[in-house]
């Protein structure tokens, strides 16, 4: 395995003082208030910028999200969360209806209807006691309606933060999904978070450009310098002793090329006997995927984790040598918007492969933080594996661009570039 050391700690964060200096500017500004059931407890890549539009955006930055899942129905495990972030939280009982499986079916309009009057209700409540100027949408097709009443009945700058499969795929969600161009016309602004999502918006949704800005997705390198300290002192056996670990990471759904990655893995075997790929994530494809591993016989060269803590994650990041997600696009348009996977990989100083689909291209620069393959070549994703591995000088220079491209995507630099899209509205 080929060690490398990935960033240093003075390289990652700013000084203490700059930090408190930014939180005092960012005080002085009105706050803007970010809606949106996909947040913490709830995992995932928009759950996971949310979140950081709130840690890190001194104190500007409100969430307002829900106490239930809208997919099951079930109460989220928030108290703890929330007791912890204090008033940066604030909950509805749901932002959305429920999905018709969490209903067995029995969705009512009238209560569809009294959902949204309460939540637009509690969205002005937040505003006048928290001075709130701008309304950032985390859900284009159950949010978009809320630009207007809030623009025109309530003053309020509207933006609609966008990361791509919400515009590329329809959901069930019927009038609502038809509306999705107006929604995103009557809003102020537009975030999306790659130039791939930004054309989309344009060419789907007819909007102009002008009102489109683009914030690409960060990563958090504090909390992986914590991570690296702490896995240092105390590691953990992740996966069969003695193997050149391979990571892949995300929910497993076709669209993220897991299939296509452990067809690859034969091939990899053969040049590289000892490799090993962990697969961290739960999924409706999960069935699929393991009865696929088994009849290529790579019970003993392939582990299925199911999901992982954050804890948990950041030890297999430190352990893998190369991370792997081949995504690629469906026939029905389904794909990434972005991959914030990719950076949490670089910010340990590990090279990547990525499909060359979608807003994966923003995230990983062919031969530079990573490889880029056609993810749906099997053959590719195990040559572009295997060059990384075999190749000492390009794990060299991959790793130095990884931690480059991570540095540059740091947290506090998108939000503030978000702020001050929200103030120059």
């Amino acid at each position: 395995m080929i060690g490398l050391r990935a960033l240093e700690p003075t390289q990652r964060a700013p000084p203490a003082r700059v930090e408190v200096a930014l939180r005092s500017a960012m005080s002085e500004r009105g706050k803007i208030l970010l809606v949106s059931s996909n947040f913490p407890p709830v995992t995932g890549g928009s759950a996971t910028v949310y979140e950081n539009l709130c840690l890190k955006g001194g104190g500007r930055v409100i969430a307002l999200a829900a106490r239930r899942d809208y997919i099951t129905g079930q109460t989220l495990d928030y108290a703890a969360y929330d007791a912890a972030a204090g008033a940066m939280v604030q909950r509805v009982d749901l932002l959305r209806p429920l999905t018709p499986e969490a209903t067995a079916g029995g969705g009512s309009k009238w209560r569809d209807l009294r959902l949204m009057a309460t939540v637009l209700r509690r969205i002005i409540d937040i505003c006048l006691k928290e001075k709130v100027r701008v309304v950032c949408l985390g859900d284009l097709v159950y949010g978009g309606w809320l630009a207007f009443p809030l623009r025109y009945m309530f003053g309020r700058k509207v933006v609609v933060y966008v990361h791509g499969e919400e515009i590329t795929t329809e959901s069930a969600g019927g009038f609502f999904d038809r509306q999705r161009g107006r929604f995103l016309a009557h809003a102020h602004g537009i975030v999306a978070v790659s130039r791939f999502t930004r054309d989309e918006i344009v060419r789907r949704m007819h909007v102009d450009p002008a009102k489109i800005e683009l914030i690409s997705n960060g990563v958090d390198l504090q909390k992986f310098v914590a991570a690296k300290r702490s896995s240092a002192s105390a590691p953990a056996a992740v996966g069969p002793p003695g193997k050149r670990r391979l990571l892949t990471v995300g929910r497993l759904i076709p669209r993220k090329g897991f299939d296509r990655l452990i067809q690859a893995m034969p091939r990899v075997l053969e040049r590289c006997p000892d490799a090993h790929l962990l697969v961290a994530g739960d999924g409706p494809q999960r069935g699929e995927l393991e009865q696929l591993a088994a009849d290529l016989q790579l019970t003993d060269h392939l582990t299925f984790l199911g999901r992982v803590s954050d804890d948990e994650l950041n030890r297999l990041y430190e352990a893998a040598e190369v991370f792997a997600l081949p995504n690629r696009e469906m026939p029905d348009g389904d794909t990434e918007g972005f991959g914030l996977v990719f950076l949490e990989a670089n910010a340990f100083g590990k090279p990547v492969v990525a499909g060359c689909a979608g807003g994966a291209v923003d995230a990983v620069t062919n031969g530079v933080n990573g490889l880029t393959v056609n993810g749906d070549s099997a053959v590719e994703v195990a040559d572009a594996i295997c060059r990384i591995l075999l190749e000492p000088d390009l794990y060299r220079e991959l790793s130095a661009g990884a931690a480059k491209v991570a540095r540059a995507s740091d947290w506090p630099l998108r939000v503030r570039q978000f702020l001050d899209y929200c103030d120059g509205l």
